[in-house]
């Protein structure tokens, strides 16, 4: 995932320990969020959206409202979203300020506003468990939420799951990022590798060709260490292949099963044919890897490919983007995504609504500002062609994304207990004690298993 400082952008232990430490004296809920389902429109300006009947009528805006979020791995995005926010701010009488930090950040500095009762009034929250570690802080925003369904088609059951706690909308699920294969064809397809389709479809094919690309001097390279793009990484392997953290109610943990030992052994046998400094890579390094013309394949949003393509047309026009790999039993990405809420001690409320409820009314220039890496939980907003995706040859079967995409916790709810998991690397660890042999299998997954009990035990459903 593009960064643009590796040292800041690092999730380390110790930030993302301290934002779970942190969190647990805030008031937060240990319940059942939104359950996960196993199995085009919008005003283009910042002026006022039409109220609904369920929304009520828009009342007298003023005063100043302060937005913290993460600094968007699309440059052109941040730049789109000032503009859009000024001529909102404008409109409405409303001095509207956006405070970014890196998003390794984020939970700590929200943890530490909830404890405080004191900070922004309209918070964006990047893939570690807003909704579900901080209801008891947060506006219940159920009604902005069923406006957007009703207008533009209803959500995808991964929204509903990051956004509903105990079957109401604490967060405003506002895209999806979706975790990709970037693989270059020439080396794919040259006659030392010999791979002959035109898409990278499976796990079992990316382990398959491993030793053949190390070999031609490009091996495959994905983090083995406690980052983001790790944990959604070898998540995506687990769930294609019948391997979970939890059971479908949320209410076990399942680590310890035979899918489970059939993922660790595939992913030991492909660290065979990566690069060792895998185990300490960033999540810029990734991108990196595969700016540098050695990589063959990453699993990363399309944020890489964006950045080669705006630096290196050469390389970009050698690299494809497909969808999630297909595993023995499904085709899944563990997911990063933004979910916005309002914190209800926050001093401007009916701001913060009012810029949510007209934000979520201009999609179509955010996927385009964001090149396509911001997807949507929105079903109308999928409507093909879509914005980007839709008119690019290279790049119109993404937009089928909504169909390959869970959020943590799956199959089970996205709880603060699976947030507890990520946030404290418990799957990231699992992989790298088997494949570098620091632990044998059965006691890397006995490891597992009592880490995620831990989490459920703090925070039982």
């Amino acid at each position: 995932m593009k960064k643009g400082d590796q040292a800041t952008n690092r999730i380390s232990r110790r930030t993302l320990l301290k934002g779970a430490a942190a969190a647990a004296t805030a008031p937060v809920l240990a319940a059942c969020v939104g359950q996960q389902n196993t199995g085009a429109g919008g005003g283009a300006s910042g002026s006022p959206a039409a109220a609904s009947a369920s929304i009520g009528a828009r009342p007298k805006l003023s005063g100043n409202l302060n937005i913290l979020q993460w600094s968007h791995f699309v440059p052109d995005f941040d730049t789109y979203l000032d503009g859009w926010a000024k001529k909102w701010g404008d409109t409405n009488g409303v001095t509207v300020k956006i405070d970014r930090i890196p998003q390794a950040d984020l939970p700590a500095r929200f943890a530490a506003e909830a404890g405080a009762k004191s900070g922004h009034d309209l918070i964006a929250h990047f893939a570690n468990g807003l909704p579900a570690l901080f209801k008891d802080s947060l506006v219940d925003i159920t009604d902005i939420a069923d406006r957007a369904a009703n207008k533009y088609g209803g959500w995808i059951p991964a929204g509903e799951a990051i956004g509903k706690v105990q079957g109401k909308w604490y967060g405003f699920p506002d895209f999806v990022v979706p975790f990709l294969s970037s693989w270059r064809t020439d080396v794919w397809k040259s006659p030392a590798v010999g791979y002959t389709k035109d898409h990278l479809e499976t796990w079992q094919d990316l382990l398959d060709f491993s030793p053949k690309l190390k070999a031609a001097g490009n091996p495959v390279g994905t983090a083995v260490s406690q980052t983001s793009d790790a944990e959604h990484t070898w998540r995506s392997l687990m769930w294609s292949n019948g391997a979970y953290e939890f059971s479908k109610d949320g209410k076990t943990v399942t680590i310890d099963s035979p899918e489970t030992r059939t993922v660790l052994t595939f992913a030991k046998n492909l660290y065979a044919n990566m690069e060792n400094s895998v185990l300490s890579w960033a999540d810029v390094d990734n991108n990196t890897y595969l700016q540098s013309g050695k990589g063959s394949w990453i699993y990363n949003p399309i944020s890489a490919y964006r950045t080669i393509e705006a630096q290196n047309a050469a390389l970009a026009a050698k690299i494809n983007v497909d969808n999630p790999l297909k595993g023995t039993k499904d085709q899944i990405a563990s997911i990063q995504f933004t979910v916005y809420g309002i914190w209800n001690f926050s001093k401007n409320i009916d701001a913060a609504r009012w810029f949510l409820i007209d934000y979520s009314d201009d999609w179509p220039a955010q996927m385009v500002a964001s090149k396509g890496y911001n997807n949507p939980f929105l079903k109308g907003h999928q409507q093909k062609p879509m914005p980007v995706l839709g008119t690019d040859t290279k790049l119109t079967h993404l937009q089928d994304i909504a169909n390959f995409v869970q959020p943590v916790g799956y199959p089970g709810p996205s709880s603060q207990a699976a947030y507890d998991a990520l946030n404290n690397h418990h799957i990231t660890d699992m992989f790298a004690n088997f494949i570098t042999g620091k632990k044998s299998i059965d006691d890397t997954i006995a490891d597992a298993k009592k880490r995620l009990q831990d989490s459920l035990t703090k925070f039982p459903l």
